[in-house]
């Protein structure tokens, strides 16, 4: 999250090149994005208080299991989108281009986006989901329960990464790198 307030109060490391040509809507977003996180973190805090009764474990699970599989969807699509575009095959980000700047400084800016998100964000976002989907997997207390947990996780990510690679080939996108 830190780097999400660093975003929204105007810090430019690590933002693409059109986020940094557009700095109002991507301070809007990592604000937002900022307090999306906060809200999560009380769900995971939630799973170490027993609720008893008075909460089913399902209205604590789902919102976690939704967070789990996004976070290590986009890590396992951006990993080999962006190991496909430093390869060579630039079709596979769709960085968009940004009036004003040279296709020289666009691709230098593209290429150092394209090493940060697989040496720091991807990794970041695999992390993430990898912890969300432990802290459910700790509270679930039967074997079956965690069996189909775990399965659940898998088909979603696959789900959301097949679908993703499906839109690409098709030459569509549903995000922006």
């Amino acid at each position: 999250m830190l780097l999400h307030v660093y975003w929204a109060v105007g810090g430019t490391w690590g933002l693409p090149l059109l986020a940094k040509h557009d700095k109002s809507a991507v301070q809007a977003v990592n604000w937002v994005v900022s307090a999306i996180m906060v809200f999560g973190a009380l769900f995971v805090l939630a799973l170490k208080r027993r609720t008893g009764g008075r909460m089913r474990a399902w209205v604590l699970l789902v919102p976690i299991w939704t967070a789990a599989v996004v976070c290590i969807s986009h890590a396992l699509y951006g990993f080999f989108t962006k190991a496909l575009y430093l390869s060579g095959r630039h079709g596979a980000v769709d960085f968009p281009v940004v009036p004003g700047v040279g296709a020289a400084e666009a691709a230098e800016a593209n290429h150092l986006s394209a090493v940060q998100d697989l040496l720091v964000f991807e990794p970041c976002f695999l992390v993430q989901g990898v912890v969300l989907a432990l802290a459910a997997w700790q509270f679930i207390r039967t074997g079956d329960g965690r069996r189909r947990w775990w399965t659940s996780l898998v088909v979603g990510v696959l789900v959301i990464d097949v679908f993703g690679a499906l839109l690409s080939l098709a030459g569509m996108r549903f995000a922006v790198s």
